[in-house]
């Protein structure tokens, strides 16, 4: 069945479990980079406003999103790791054989260029940088935009710019095109 909302059929999570789950998350890339720490680590979510995090379309476009990915990592990647099933949202983190630099720039072309890649997070560190993130601006690239108006993503963030409504149906137009993308239609006549 496919479904016609990106939200349909999911469900919420708390502010407790938004802050466990980043710990949770900086203490996976701790230990990857721990693992192997000349390598590049590439730590992959979803930018999903709100309290709803999981769900079967957000899913489906993680997944797609995470192959584009891998096939742009391609040979680099050394070791992967895929949690699908956080309620937080799905995440993945990718070891690389890439340096720092390379694997964010294949990271900020992804985020810039693929049909996905504006509500994909793809952050990029290493222990040899004390797992320091290598920004956007660092490397001469504009900042985040948002997925709603086309703005500094962090802006409209901080300012909430956007309503609930407007963030939603802009989610829902990028689920869409993703679902026209698989060649897929949703019935229009499908209850809401």
């Amino acid at each position: 069945m496919i479904l016609k909302h990106v939200f349909e059929n999911g469900s919420e999570v708390t502010l407790d479990q938004i802050l466990l789950n980043k710990e949770w998350r900086a203490h996976k890339q701790t230990q990857l980079m721990t693992r192997v720490p000349e390598a590049s680590l590439v730590s992959i979510k979803m930018n999903i406003p709100g309290a709803m995090k999981q769900s079967p379309a957000i899913l489906a476009m993680f997944q797609r999103g995470l192959k584009t990915l891998e096939h742009m990592y391609g040979q680099s990647i050394i070791d992967e790791t895929i949690d699908f099933d956080r309620p937080t949202g799905p995440e993945a983190f990718m070891v690389l054989n890439q340096s720092l630099h390379d694997a964010k720039i294949n990271g900020i072309r992804f985020e810039q260029t693929d049909s996905l890649g504006r509500i994909f997070d793809v952050d990029v560190m290493a222990a040899s940088d004390d797992g320091q993130q290598l920004s956007r601006t660092e490397l001469g690239f504009d900042t985040r935009k948002c997925f709603v108006c086309g703005e500094d993503a962090k802006i409209c963030a901080r300012s909430q710019q956007h309503s609930k409504t407007e963030m939603t149906e802009a989610l829902d137009v990028i689920y869409q095109s993703f679902l026209a993308d698989q060649g897929e239609r949703v019935n229009d006549n499908a209850t809401d």
